[in-house]
C-alpha cells in the first residue's frame, strides 16, 4: 500500500514543522473504495471499519505511525484498498491528512472464518516526533502480546500484595471464641447479634489484650431531639443537656411538688426533696392551718397570673435556735363557699370549701 499526504495534510504538516501546532491524530479508517486523485480526498472512500492507532516512534529524520488492523469486531468481510489517517488542528477541526491505497487490496474475512491481524507503518518527515499525539480509535482492542504482558505484571502485583498482607494481623468480627490464634484482632459482638461491644487482640507473642469502646463528647448548647445517623459524641452531648436541665423532683423517688403532712406523716427538712412545697395540716379551734418550712413571696415584677414566686428559706439563728419546727404560716387564706363571689385582693389566697 502506497501512502501520500492529501492537500489538507500538506498544509497540516507544514504548520506542524513550523511549530504553529502539534500533530494530534484522532483515528485511522479502512475502506474498500479507490480513487485516481488521492490528494484531493477529504474522507476514505467506502469506509468499512476504524482501526487501531497503536504507536508513534522516531527513527532518524522519519517519524513512523503504527496502525493495527484486526477483524475481531468485523461483522462482514470486505477488500481493504484504502487506509486513511485523520487529525485535528488547533481549532478542533478534523481532516484527512494521510491516505494510502492498494489497487488490488487485501481480503479481510470475518472472525468466524479466521482471525487476521495487519500492522501498517506510515513514515513521514516531522521535525519533532515528540510533538505527535494520538487518540485510540473507538473500537480499541487488546492485542495478545499486550494481554500476556499485563497478565504477568498482574501476577507480580498480586504476589507483592499477598506478601504485604501476610505481615498484617488477621482481623475477625464475631464472638470471643473466634480469637483462636495469635496475631489476630477481634471485634467482639454480643452472642447472636451483629452489635460490637469491645475489641480483643492476641498479638504476635500470643499476649491477650482487651480494648473497651468509649465516647468523647461535649454537652450540647441547647436541647434538641436526637437524629438518626448522628455520631455518638453528638448523641451523648444532647442527652447530657437534657439531664443537666432536669430538676431533682422530676424523678419517681422524689416527693410530690406539693406535699401536705400531718403530725403522723411529718417529714424532717433534711429528708425533703429540694424544690417541693411541704405543708403541715392540724386542727386548732376548728380552723385548718397550713404550716410550711419557708415563706412564699412574690419577687417577680410584673407577676404572672396563677404563678407562685420566690421561695425564701429561713434558717434558725445560731445564737437563739428556734425550737419551733414550723418556720412559716400562711395567714392570708380566705375560704369561700362553692359559687360564692367576692372581690379578690392582692396577696390573698382563696380556697373553695
Amino acid at each position: 500500500m502506497i501512502f501520500c499526504l492529501t492537500n489538507e495534510g500538506k498544509k497540516y504538516i507544514a504548520r506542524v514543522n513550523a511549530g504553529e501546532i502539534t500533530m494530534h491524530l484522532t483515528r485511522a479508517v479502512a475502506g474498500s473504495g479507490s480513487s485516481s486523485y488521492l490528494d484531493i480526498l477529504t474522507s476514505v472512500v467506502d469506509e468499512r471499519q476504524q482501526i487501531q492507532l497503536d504507536a508513534v516512534r522516531s527513527e532518524g529524520e522519519y517519524t513512523f505511525i503504527e496502525c493495527l488492523l484486526t477483524n475481531l469486531e468485523l461483522d462482514r468481510e470486505y477488500v481493504l484498498k484504502q487506509l486513511g489517517i485523520y487529525a485535528v488542528d488547533d481549532k478542533g477541526e478534523e481532516r484527512l491528512i494521510i491516505i494510502g491505497q492498494d489497487q488490488y487490496g487485501d481480503r479481510i474475512p470475518v472472525l468466524s472464518e479466521k482471525e487476521v491481524e495487519y500492522q501498517y507503518n506510515i513514515g513521514m518527515r516531522i521535525s519533532n516526533a515528540a510533538e505527535v499525539t494520538f487518540d485510540f480509535s473507538v473500537n480499541d482492542f487488546l492485542r495478545k502480546k499486550y494481554f500476556y504482558e499485563h497478565c504477568a505484571e498482574f501476577e507480580e502485583y498480586k504476589v507483592e500484595v499477598d506478601n504485604r498482607f501476610k505481615a498484617l494481623p488477621r482481623v475477625r468480627i464475631g464472638p470471643e471464641k473466634l480469637l483462636d490464634r495469635k496475631d489476630t484482632i477481634l471485634f467482639e459482638t454480643l452472642r447472636g447479634t451483629n452489635k460490637v461491644t469491645r475489641i480483643r487482640e492476641r498479638d504476635a507473642e500470643d499476649e491477650p489484650k482487651e480494648y473497651e469502646l468509649a465516647a468523647i463528647f461535649r454537652m450540647a448548647a441547647v436541647r434538641e431531639n436526637l437524629q438518626t445517623d448522628e455520631t455518638l459524641s453528638i448523641l451523648f452531648g444532647k442527652i447530657q443537656k437534657y439531664f443537666a436541665d432536669m430538676k431533682v423532683n422530676c424523678f419517681n423517688e422524689a416527693d410530690d411538688p406539693f406535699t401536705l403532712m400531718t403530725e403522723a406523716t411529718y417529714i424532717p427538712p433534711k429528708r425533703r426533696t429540694p424544690g417541693c412545697l411541704y405543708g403541715l395540716e392540724t386542727l386548732i379551734q376548728g380552723v385548718i392551718i397550713l404550716f410550711f418550712d419557708r415563706y412564699i413571696t412574690g419577687m417577680e415584677d410584673p407577676t404572672i397570673e396563677s404563678t407562685l414566686y420566690g421561695v425564701e428559706v429561713t434558717e434558725p439563728s445560731e445564737t437563739a435556735p428556734d425550737e419551733n419546727i414550723y418556720k412559716g404560716i400562711f395567714s392570708n387564706i380566705v375560704y369561700l363557699e362553692n359559687g360564692q363571689q367576692i372581690e379578690r385582693q392582692e396577696g390573698m389566697l382563696y380556697c373553695i370549701t
